[in-house]
């Protein structure tokens, strides 16, 4: 993902987003259900889930249709970017 296409994803920080395919790691654990508001709340789960989850199967879809579907890759190269202004009004 290139710089212009981050930016694009940081303007709509505040869009509705889902977070799907995350796993536990723990033995005989249910695979969790991620409730988050915002694709920055997103981007910051995902961001942070390891060692707790598995994300090699995360999908990140916005609210917003110009926004592509994430996956682990991107979301961590964002957070890389950006950090904690995702969380920023």
């Amino acid at each position: 993902m290139d710089r212009p296409a981050m930016a694009s994803v940081f303007r709509v920080r505040h869009a509705p987003a889902t977070v799907s395919g995350v796993r536990s790691t723990g033995q005989g654990q249910a695979d969790p259900i991620i409730r988050v508001r915002s694709l920055g709340e997103a981007i910051r789960f995902v961001a942070h889930a390891f060692p707790q989850y598995d994300i090699s199967a995360v999908a990140i879809t916005a609210g917003d249709p110009s926004i592509p579907r994430l996956g682990g890759l991107e979301a961590k190269a964002l957070w890389r970017e950006y950090g904690e202004r995702w969380s920023e009004e």
